[in-house]
């Protein structure tokens, strides 16, 4: 019987060893594991699910909005679909977005607020000139729904992350790690220009008003999946006014062509912005 059991104890000894090895290797250095994983999937195409509690976007109500949306990191390409609650006679609706490194296409749930003929609403958002003179809030606003900001502002400015151990979420395990990530670093690093630049120079403005003096960070939850992957991520945007934000990634590697707006159904935002005065943020666009 000694002679049966013995090599499943020591199978089980060399499992049990393994493991502690491996968990050991893979909370060592916590920021670097989080940094990695952040620009692994920036290297990537991946599928994306947005929540968001309490926000009021495109003239909804306040309440949960879902998201959908697939995105190319490396070419900043994303086409997005949020769900937008009802609010009194208005029934729900959904808005639409198209992301590119230096322009961003908005449709909103409700049209009320477009030109006859017109389906979606532009914005050049390739430096602070065009943007601050249009939209002061825009990029941050419009930009925080695209899980690429956080992706960036990890790989430039993450600089401590804690292990808040395993978690299991849809039957996927993930490692979970709390991140603190300094906004002015990141600017400093980021290799991006335009809406990303632009929304975290808006973001890293309102922390400063936010809070004074000290280190401008701000916290994410990051769960990195078994690949290697940032899969999810969750925190609150400074001047935002989004409230949390949660974002799912998942099919990575999948084939994103170009698709834009056509220009005969689209109006500069410079036009309605001479029209109706200045926008402050993208639920206005609804001319709420």
């Amino acid at each position: 019987m000694s002679v049966r059991w013995q090599p499943a104890l020591s199978i089980c000894a060399a499992v049990i060893l393994l493991a502690a090895l491996a968990g050991c290797g893979g909370s060592s250095d916590p920021l670097h594991t989080v940094r990695s994983a952040a620009a692994r999937t920036l290297s990537q195409t991946a599928q994306s699910t947005l929540t968001l509690n309490g926000a009021r976007l495109f003239g909804g109500s306040p309440g949960t909005i879902v998201g959908r949306a697939e995105f190319s990191f490396p070419k900043g390409l994303g086409y997005q679909a949020l769900q937008i609650p009802a609010l009194d006679q208005q029934p729900s609706g959904t808005a639409y977005l198209v992301y590119l490194p230096t322009r961003l296409w908005v449709q909103p749930a409700v049209k009320t607020a477009l030109p006859k003929g017109n389906l979606w609403i532009s914005a050049p958002l390739g430096n602070s000139r065009s943007a601050g003179s249009l939209t002061p809030s825009l990029a941050l606003v419009l930009e925080g729904l695209n899980p690429q900001l956080l992706l960036e502002e990890i790989v430039g400015g993450a600089v401590s992350a804690s292990s808040s151990g395993g978690r299991v979420i849809n039957h996927v395990p993930f490692n979970e790690y709390v991140v603190s990530v300094d906004l002015e670093r990141a600017l400093a690093a980021t290799r991006t220009n335009g809406a990303l630049r632009l929304a975290m120079r808006q973001e890293l403005s309102a922390l400063r008003v936010a809070q004074g003096a000290g280190k401008p960070l701000v916290r994410i939850v990051a769960r990195v999946d078994g690949t290697g992957r940032l899969a999810q991520l969750e925190t609150s945007l400074p001047g935002s006014r989004l409230g949390t934000v949660q974002f799912s990634l998942w099919k990575f590697g999948s084939t994103i062509p170009l698709s834009l707006p056509l220009a005969s159904q689209t109006v500069e935002l410079a036009s309605l912005t001479r029209s109706y005065g200045p926008v402050q943020a993208p639920w206005v666009l609804t001319g709420e």
